[in-house]
C-alpha cells in the first residue's frame, strides 16, 4: 500500500506565515507577469493606465485578450490543486489525483454532464457495501481509459479543420478563452474553497483509516460522496476554464504537506495557492517564450510534473 496522504512533519506557525507569504507574494508576481507576458511585452505603468481605462488601442486589445486567459489559468490550476487535495484525502494515497474521477476524459464530451455521469460511473462500480480507497482508484483509471477512448473516436469524426483547435484544448491550454468560461469555475471555487476548508477536520479524519471517522462521530460514506463530488465539479470546471491539465491536482497538495505538514487546516490553502501559481507561470512562459507562437499550458506542466511523478513513484516504493 502507497504511504498515507496524511504526510509532511509537523511544522511551526511561523514556516506556515512564511509560506503563505512567499505564496501570496508569488501570485501578485506571476500574475503581473502573465499581463505584461507575450507577442507584445506591456510595462506596469501600461496596466495602470488600462486599469485607469486611459491606455492606448494596442494596450488595451492586449489586456483584452490576455486578462481572461491569466484569470483563467489562476482558477483552473487553483480548482484543480482543492480537487486534489481532496481526493488524496479520500483515497488516502498521495498518488491520487482528479483525473481518477473519470473526468478529465469525459468533459469534452458533455461538459459538466459528462463529469457527472463519470462521476457516478465511476463511483457506482466501486461501491460494495462501502467505499475501498483502492477500489475507487483501479476503477477511476479504467473509467478514465473508456472516456479517453471515446473522446479519441470523437476526434477522428470530427471536422478536420477544428482537429487543430481540438488537440490544443487537450493539451491543456487557455488560448481563446473568454469570461463565459472562466466565470463558472471562479464561482464553483467561491463556493467550494470555504466548504473544504471548513470540513478540514473532517478530512483529517478521512486520511487515516475507516474506523477512526466513525469513532469521532463522521459520516463516512456520506463525508466521502459530498467531498467526491465536490472534486469531481471542480475538476469538471477547471478543464472546462483551462482544458485537461495533469499533475496539478497531483503535484499541488503533495508539495503542500511537505511545506506546512499534513493538517488540511494548512495544506488546502497552501494547495490552493500552489496550483493557481503553477499553472499561470505554465500558462505565462507557453504563451511567451516562442511567441507568437505558443506552447499549451498542459504540456509545460507535465514536462514538471511527470519527472516529478516519477520521484513520488521512487519515493512511495522505498
Amino acid at each position: 500500500r502507497p504511504a498515507s496522504a496524511r504526510g509532511g512533519p509537523p511544522r511551526s506557525r511561523l514556516r506556515v506565515a512564511l509560506v503563505a507569504a512567499v505564496l501570496v507574494s508569488l501570485l501578485v508576481a506571476v500574475t503581473l507577469l502573465g499581463l505584461m507576458a507575450g507577442f507584445t511585452w506591456l510595462l506596469l505603468g501600461d496596466l495602470a493606465t488600462w486599469a485607469q481605462g486611459r491606455s492606448v488601442p494596442v494596450v488595451e486589445f492586449a489586456m483584452d485578450e490576455r486578462t481572461p486567459r491569466v484569470v483563467a489559468a489562476l482558477g483552473g490550476g487553483a480548482a484543480l490543486a482543492l480537487a486534489g487535495t481532496v481526493v488524496q484525502a479520500v483515497c488516502r494515497n498521495p498518488l491520487a489525483e482528479p483525473g481518477i474521477l473519470g473526468i478529465t476524459g469525459a468533459i469534452s464530451v458533455g461538459a459538466t454532464a459528462g463529469a457527472l455521469l463519470a462521476f457516478t460511473l465511476v463511483y457506482g462500480l466501486t461501491w460494495r457495501g462501502g467505499l475501498a480507497s483502492d477500489r475507487l482508484v483501479l476503477v477511476g483509471i479504467g473509467v478514465a481509459a473508456g472516456t479517453q477512448a471515446l473522446t479519441a473516436l470523437l476526434l477522428v469524426r470530427a471536422n478536420p479543420f477544428d482537429t487543430p483547435r481540438l488537440f490544443t484544448w487537450l493539451a491543456g491550454s487557455t488560448y481563446d478563452r473568454g469570461w463565459d468560461q472562466v466565470l463558472p469555475v471562479l464561482v464553483l471555487l467561491v463556493v467550494a474553497l470555504p466548504l473544504v476548508w471548513g470540513a478540514h477536520r473532517e478530512l483529517d479524519l478521512l486520511a487515516i483509516d475507516d474506523d477512526t471517522p466513525r469513532l469521532a462521530g463522521v459520516g463516512l460514506e456520506r463525508t466521502r460522496l459530498l467531498a467526491l463530488a465536490l472534486a469531481a465539479l471542480l475538476t469538471a470546471a477547471a478543464v472546462s476554464a483551462v482544458g485537461t491539465v495533469a499533475f496539478v491536482g497531483l503535484v499541488a497538495p503533495h508539495a503542500a504537506r511537505a511545506l506546512v505538514s499534513g493538517r488540511h487546516l494548512r495544506v488546502v490553502p497552501v494547495a490552493v495557492l500552489l496550483g493557481a501559481v503553477l499553472l499561470s507561470l505554465a500558462d505565462t512562459v507557453g504563451r511567451s517564450v516562442i511567441a507568437p507562437a505558443q506552447v499549451p499550458a498542459g504540456l509545460v506542466v507535465a514536462a514538471v510534473g511527470a519527472p516529478y511523478f516519477i520521484y513520488l513513484l521512487a519515493r512511495s516504493r522505498a
